[in-house]
């Protein structure tokens, strides 16, 4: 497995961060699990101060929770608030999106390489040995995926929301796995936004992608979903 975002440092306390954001994408993690902290010195074999550090730094990112008497543990959301991750992922990245089409950032290249990522989530149905590749495979590529477009668009701080957003609302549909898909129907959703794309047609981009997001909202908050807002 090894589509894992790259982070810049690789602090032991960056090490845990980037540990605990493979299970999530392993689909191994789940809301409410309990994270502790001596198991994961022992596991690293690291004292226990750079786990408290990742640890502090995964709760910046709204992916756990500590409480005194609890400890850590992985976020849990109510359908209100899942909603509202939703709605604001979509607000954000569809004003990245726009800008990309505005500025024409997006050159033969990185249609190339968005198209690439596509193709490699269909492949990833052979390579995965097991359903938890599979799912790192499938998530892993997804967020490569996104955080392409992203990152083209040169918004920090856009694109560190949207990364903590997109692992909050993994953690929640890792509840049900066959909420994330397959990899081969993925990698036809994604080739076809790479085609939206092509077009540079705002409307029909918008439109895609708020298709694309709207279908992980149907299946993960099927009686709320009607009331799924786009750019809210």
């Amino acid at each position: 497995m090894n589509r894992m975002p790259k982070y810049e440092k690789q602090s032991l306390s960056d090490r845990v961060v980037a540990h605990v954001k493979e299970q999530i994408l392993a689909g191994t993690l789940k809301s409410g699990d309990r994270l502790i902290e001596t198991d994961i010195s022992t596991h690293f074999r690291i004292s226990r101060a750079p786990v408290r550090e990742a640890m502090r730094i995964l709760n910046e990112q709204g992916l756990i929770t500590f409480s005194p008497r609890k400890g850590n543990h992985v976020i849990e959301m109510n359908p209100a608030e899942l909603m509202e991750a939703f709605e604001v992922r979509a607000s954000l990245e569809t004003q990245i999106l726009r800008k990309l089409l505005r500025e024409q950032r997006i050159k033969e290249t990185d249609f190339q390489q968005l198209a690439k990522i596509a193709r490699e989530m269909n492949s990833g149905e052979k390579r995965g040995v097991n359903e938890a590749e599979k799912f790192f495979l499938l998530n892993s590529l997804d967020i490569s995926f996104h955080k392409y477009l992203w990152e083209l668009s040169g918004n920090v701080r856009r694109v560190q929301i949207l990364e903590g957003l997109f692992y909050q609302l993994l953690i929640v549909m890792n509840e049900d796995l066959s909420s994330l898909g397959v990899l081969e129907k993925k990698a036809e959703e994604h080739l076809r936004l790479v085609e939206v794309l092509r077009g540079n047609d705002p409307s029909a981009v918008v439109r895609a992608f708020h298709n694309h997001i709207q279908d992980y909202v149907k299946v993960t908050l099927p009686r709320e979903e009607q009331n799924f807002c786009l750019d809210c």
